[in-house]
C-alpha cells in the first residue's frame, strides 16, 4: 500500500509529458525534430548566436512586415510553443528581462570577471543569482504587498448606491 501512495504522490503537480508514458516519446521526438533545425538554421545564420529574436504581434503584421531578421533557413525563433491539440505553434517573443538570472547584463559582467569562480558559487547556493540580479529584492516588495493585516482596514456594513 505505501508504494502505491508514493507512487501516486511522485505525480501531483507534474505535467502531462511528466505523466504520460504515452506522451513523452512523441513530444520527445518532436522536441528533438525542432532542435535539430534550430541549431542547423543558427549554424548558417550570419549573426551566429547573436541572430535577433523573431518579433510580430499579429499575424496581419507578420503579412506586413517586408523586412524580417531572416538567415538562410528563414526565421529564427527564440522560443517554440506548441499544442499538439490543435497541431499549432506559436513563437512568443518578449524583450529580455533585466533581472534574468541567465542573459541579464549582471550575470554575464560577472562571469566574465570572475570566469568559472562565478559558476562555483552560482552551484554552492540557489540564491547568489538571486541576489545578484535582484529577483531577490522582487521576491521581498512582493511579500510585503501581498502580506498585509484585515485587521487595519476598515469594513463598513451598509450598502452604498
Amino acid at each position: 500500500m505505501l508504494t502505491l501512495l508514493i507512487s501516486l504522490q511522485s505525480l501531483k503537480d507534474r505535467t502531462l509529458d511528466q505523466q504520460c508514458t504515452v506522451t513523452r516519446p512523441g513530444v520527445s521526438n518532436i522536441a528533438a525534430s525542432y532542435a535539430v533545425e534550430l541549431l542547423v538554421a543558427l549554424l548558417q545564420h550570419p549573426h551566429k548566436e547573436f541572430a535577433p529574436a523573431y518579433y510580430a504581434n499579429s499575424r496581419e503584421q507578420q503579412k506586413l512586415e517586408a523586412q524580417l531578421p531572416e538567415g538562410l533557413l528563414g526565421i529564427l525563433p527564440h522560443s517554440i510553443r506548441g499544442m499538439l491539440c490543435n497541431y499549432e505553434n506559436i513563437l512568443p517573443a518578449t524583450q529580455k528581462f533585466a533581472q534574468c538570472i541567465a542573459c541579464s547584463e549582471r550575470v554575464l559582467d560577472a562571469y566574465r570577471k570572475e570566469g568559472h569562480a562565478f559558476l562555483f558559487k552560482t552551484f554552492e547556493t540557489a540564491k547568489y543569482l538571486e541576489d545578484l540580479t535582484g529577483i531577490s529584492e522582487f521576491k521581498r516588495l512582493n511579500s510585503e504587498i501581498i502580506d498585509f493585516d484585515d485587521d487595519k482596514f476598515e469594513f463598513s456594513d451598509d450598502e452604498e448606491d
